[in-house]
């Protein structure tokens, strides 16, 4: 089976199904989202993430979320939870 990859950064040549989402011009006042897969270690980096956000750019608050498992997508019903309170999603990996 061939996976299909996406270039996050917007740059590829190939035909993308989606379209990416506009680059935000400040993270002052806004919420984020912190995305555990739940792999070790991911709550740690996304604590530390959510920290850092704050103290260098002024977010007004961050929100942990965590999927079921890591070898599967991120639950519609935890996509819609973010959607509703945050402004921006940071994922983290672990191990």
């Amino acid at each position: 089976m061939q996976e299909k990859l996406l270039d996050p950064t917007g740059a590829s040549e190939r035909d993308v199904e989606v379209t990416l989402a506009p680059r935000l011009r400040s993270l002052h006042g806004l919420t984020a989202g912190l995305l555990d897969n739940a792999k070790p270690n991911a709550s740690v980096l996304l604590s530390y993430t959510g920290r850092e956000l704050r103290r260098r750019h002024g977010i007004r608050d961050f929100v942990t979320y965590q999927k079921g498992y890591f070898g599967t997508p991120v639950e519609e019903s935890l996509i819609q939870q973010i959607l509703h309170h945050c402004d921006f999603v940071v994922a983290g990996i672990g191990d």
